[in-house]
């Protein structure tokens, strides 16, 4: 447990340091988008390649893993469910209030605590793969059929997954494992070695960036104004690259902007405001109360205990996953839920990491 708070006094102390160099302006302050591009298409991919190279991969594709997978899967469909059938809400906000409920922030947030508080960054990788090639291809295609408008591009907006440099990370990894490739042997060890220096910043890259973006954010739980309706979560449009899907805007595979789908009855401004806020705690609760108590009922089922169990636990505690505002922003859906799920699950994820790790570790 020390070792625990340790690691996220640390993690704390760096996403620290990032925003007092905004609040002070020691740089610029849309310097995050920077950062979180190198992240994104160099630090990170060598990170995944180098780790899971050398990765016990059984123990990566565990009943941990399966756990983690299940929890999330139970968890977008639950709240999708109530979203559109308790609180009565377009299946476009809907989608989006699904995702904001169980869309975890796997890259930017998630390889750095699964470095810190499980030691291994590869335990991570099956859910980037269910996100990549699973939910996000399935997210494409609701918004696009429910908001009725034709996309002349729905080619390259499916295959996304495919052109996004984390999952050739994921794949070039696992390959050289698979294959019994030693790095440090291929190509007289140079390339190994340029992909350990790249993956070694990877982690204190990302929590700077999260620093810098958090120096400029909004204020949650408001209507955002005229001006806001198209920047990110954090502030700055180059924030959306914090997340694993940010490809969708790099590979040239954008999405339409279109009006949201229309409620089937028109409601006064404050029953509009209540329902927005209601949709917005029940995404945020969800989040971060009920999908971790969903690993641990489905871990206690599969077996696991202590240790075993922590990983799916903290796996499931991570917060929203910035990508969903996207989603959000480009199909004129929820934006302002997605914004601010973003914002509360990351500020109130490490106190359910601490309890998880207290419980379990």
């Amino acid at each position: 447990m020390a070792d625990v708070v340790a690691g996220l006094a640390v993690f704390g102390a760096v996403i620290a340091v990032g925003w007092l160099l905004v609040r002070t302006r020691a740089v610029p302050a849309d310097a995050d988008g920077v950062l979180t591009r190198v992240c994104f298409f160099a630090a990170t991919p060598a990170l995944l390649v180098t780790t899971l190279s050398r990765a016990d991969l059984t123990a990566v594709l565990s009943r941990s893993t399966a756990v983690a997978v299940a929890a999330e899967l139970t968890a977008i469909v639950s709240a999708w469910c109530l979203h559109r059938l308790v609180l009565r809400r377009p299946t476009a906000e809907a989608t989006i209030g699904a995702l904001a409920s169980g869309y975890v922030n796997a890259a930017n947030l998630g390889i750095p605590v699964a470095v810190l508080v499980l030691g291994d960054a590869a335990t991570i990788a099956p859910i980037l793969l269910l996100q990549l090639l699973v939910l996000t291809p399935a997210t494409f295609t609701v918004l696009d059929a429910v908001t009725r408008r034709g996309n002349p591009s729905r080619l390259a907006t499916l295959t996304v997954p495919l052109r996004n440099p984390l999952l050739w990370g994921v794949v070039a990894g696992t390959a050289a494992n698979l294959g019994g490739v030693d790095l440090k042997e291929w190509g007289g060890g140079y390339p190994a070695q340029g992909l350990e220096m790249l993956g070694r910043v990877a982690v204190p890259l990302m929590m700077l960036a999260l620093g810098m973006s958090l120096a400029g954010a909004p204020r949650p739980l408001r209507n955002p104004g005229p001006d806001e309706t198209g920047t990110s979560p954090q502030g700055s449009p180059a924030a959306e690259a914090g997340s694993e899907a940010h490809a969708v805007d790099t590979a040239g595979g954008r999405l339409p902007r279109v009006e949201e789908e229309p409620a089937h009855r028109v409601r006064s401004t404050s029953q509009c405001g209540a329902i927005r806020r209601s949709g917005l705690w029940l995404a945020v609760g969800w989040k971060l109360a009920v999908m971790p108590g969903l690993a641990v009922v489905v871990g206690l089922a599969a077996g696991l205990s202590g240790g075993q169990l922590l990983a799916p636990v903290v796996t499931a505690a991570l917060p929203t996953a910035q990508n969903v505002f996207m989603y959000a922003s480009r199909y004129g859906a929820a934006k302002d839920l997605a914004r601010d799920a973003v914002l509360l699950t990351t500020a109130g994820f490490v106190p359910v990491v601490l309890l998880a790790a207290a419980l379990l570790h």
